[in-house]
């Protein structure tokens, strides 16, 4: 009866626990598919603070199938245009995984009809049979701009959305912010260059660069800005895409009022021409532009005089202090390590190491300091940490007394004072004499180094006499190794020349020869579109570019210009050995320059297109053997 009784409460504790795991599996399901519906639908506009007579534009993307969708309350807007819906697929490969992404965007141009407050509603989308909702949105509409019409305000709506805004410069717009402009002497701020741009660019690079007297500095690397790419946000109420250019931490030191002068940047980028294709879209052109940031004013103040600890030597921000002994019980002779640990957020680079006291009758040595500090969003944090190495002498029990560390809290703006605590050390066995010495009666036992021969893995004592004794080694230059090796180039070098000579000699017009010539030939032509790249010429980089791909296709495959269609190319290769997905890429390249070329370009992918085609020589090259 009780082996039954066992079991069955055995069996109740695992139903239990499943039943647990089961739900926290649920709630945690739950949550995670919360946190994605969240992000399947979202909205956005143009502007967020307009005049009565200028227009806005509106865009609702869905970001998964969408099997019903619910237009949002306009009744304080004049709808001019839409809805205007556009869907899109990607198909991704992440960790073996395939994903194929379905994105709809749903767009209005829209006019308010009053001044004051507008709203806009939430749209509603239904994905998978569930409801998803936007959150409503609010525009401030203000007095009417005169000279504006509505055909100019559509005009600069619709060009809003397209992102080929016919003025470049009025669309980018380079902007810093500083953290804190009053700080105190130590006490870290980041100033944060960001970039407002609503038109394509291209190559960026910094003309000048603000001085920072007065302060240390450390600049943010690319991998201390986490999702520096792919967000919008508004600057004064219009929507712009956003990226941090420049990122740097300063900490005053000294007090006074600075001028941060403005950041500049060269960088090239589409600008209208005024002229339109035939599907109605602006025909852009690019364009190198020197893009200026504002000015900052920091002004630093000093450090208050009343409450200064005497021992304060210039940290502020927020620490912590921590002290340990190990081992506490040692015997004479041995050795203990002190460790002091400094953590906090600050002026960690400037922090001074706290000073320490040890009794007379313990032996230390100079200590092993790691620093370590790492750049936070408006701060660094970090630490220190500081090892002393401990050897006592004498038998007893010794205090190791408290470390004091003092620092000034910005937060607060007050001095606070940090103690370690006391530490002993209990010391047993005989005392370590030196035995060269003479004792008296009152002397005190001192230590002779000579007897500790090993004190830890990093510390050896010198020793004082040079024991040095030449050995009868023959010179290099005399051995008969030296006079083989000295030979063996004299003997390669009519080797050499038989291969050149053999080398020579092999037809040009052989197969193999052309393929390498082939292969050296577009690599030229691709050299000459990235310098076209480089400097903007998109129109002379994909002439270069369709010339060099055709001349490889042409040499690889033996065939002639009137048979290099796009489907005697693809044919031609995967007969020849190449891989069929190799040459789907190759013939995906030629349609992206013959499109350039015939049908406008886009200066965002130019430079996809040029490494795309360099990688599909390198690999059609590899799979075709001549």
């Amino acid at each position: 009866m009780i082996r039954n009784i066992n079991i069955t409460t055995s069996i109740s504790r695992a139903a239990r626990m499943l039943l647990w795991i089961l739900c926290a599996y649920i709630a945690l399901g739950s949550e995670s598919l919360y946190a994605q519906n969240e992000s399947i639908v979202t909205a956005t506009v143009s502007k967020k603070k307009i005049a009565v007579n200028e227009n806005i534009s509106l865009e609702i993307v869905v970001n998964d199938d969408m099997e019903k969708f619910i237009p949002p309350v306009l009744s304080d807007f004049n709808v001019l245009a839409g809805p205007n819906q556009f869907s899109s697929m990607s198909y991704n490969n992440i960790n073996g995984r395939s994903r194929m992404e379905r994105k709809t965007t749903i767009s209005y141009i829209l006019q308010p009809l009053r001044e004051g407050e507008a709203v806009i509603g939430p749209a509603i989308v239904i994905v998978e049979g569930k409801e998803h909702s936007t959150a409503g949105i609010s525009i401030s509409v203000g007095p009417a701009i005169e000279g504006q019409n509505n055909a100019s305000s559509q005009a600069s709506a619709s060009s809003s959305m397209l992102n080929t805004p016919s003025n470049a410069a009025e669309n980018i717009h380079l902007v810093a912010t500083v953290s804190n402009s009053r700080p105190y002497i130590g006490e870290p701020v980041t100033i944060t260059y960001r970039l407002y741009y609503r038109v394509n660019i291209g190559q960026t690079y910094l003309n000048s660069m603000p001085k920072f007297d007065g302060f240390w500095t450390q600049a943010y690397q690319e991998s201390d800005i986490p999702r520096n790419e792919g967000q919008r946000d508004y600057y004064k109420d219009e929507l712009y895409n956003v990226v941090t250019f420049y990122k740097t931490l300063l900490i005053p030191q000294k007090a006074g009022t600075f001028k941060i002068s403005p950041l500049s940047v060269n960088m090239i980028a589409e600008v209208g021409t005024g002229q339109y294709d035939w599907w109605g879209e602006e025909i852009t052109r690019a364009s190198q532009l020197s893009i200026n940031s504002n000015s900052l004013s920091i002004n630093v103040r000093e450090l208050p005089s009343a409450g200064r600890p005497a021992d304060f030597n210039g940290a502020v921000g927020q620490y912590t202090l921590e002290s340990t002994l190990s081992p506490s019980d040692v015997s004479a002779g041995a050795s203990s390590t002190y460790t002091i640990k400094l953590k906090g957020e600050g002026n960690i680079p400037l922090l001074e190491t706290p000073h320490v006291e040890f009794p007379q009758e313990i032996e230390s040595y100079d200590p092993q300091v790691n620093k370590e500090s790492r750049l936070g969003s408006s701060t660094m944090s970090g630490g220190i940490d500081i090892q002393y190495i401990l050897i006592p002498r004498l038998k007893g029990s010794y205090a190791i007394p408290s470390v004091n560390f003092s620092y000034f809290n910005p937060k607060t703006g007050k001095y606070t004072t940090l103690k370690s605590g006391e530490k002993t050390l209990n010391v047993t066995g005989d005392a370590v004499v030196n035995t060269t010495a003479t004792p008296t009666q009152n002397a005190v036992p001192t230590a002779n180094k000579t007897d500790v021969k090993y004190l830890s893995d990093d510390i050896h004592y010198i020793q004082h006499e040079n024991r040095l004794e030449q050995k009868n080694i023959a010179k290099w230059y005399d051995t008969w190794v030296f006079t083989i090796l000295a030979l063996i180039p004299l003997g390669l070098i009519p080797l050499c020349l038989a291969i050149r000579f053999l080398t020579s000699s092999i037809d040009r017009n052989s197969p193999a020869s052309r393929a390498k010539r082939a292969a050296s030939a577009a690599k030229k032509k691709l050299s000459r579109a990235k310098k076209a790249l480089d400097r903007g010429d998109y129109v002379a980089f994909y002439g270069e570019m369709e010339d060099a791909m055709y001349s490889f296709i042409l040499d690889k495959l033996k065939i002639r210009r009137s048979d290099a269609s796009i489907e005697n190319i693809g044919g031609r290769l995967i007969s020849r050995g190449a891989d069929p997905e190799i040459a789907s890429r190759l013939i995906k390249v030629l349609e992206s320059c013959q499109m350039a070329r015939y049908a406008g370009f886009s200066s965002s992918t130019a430079l996809e297109d040029y490494n795309a085609a360099r990688i599909a020589i390198e690999d059609v090259n590899k799979s075709i053997k001549n």
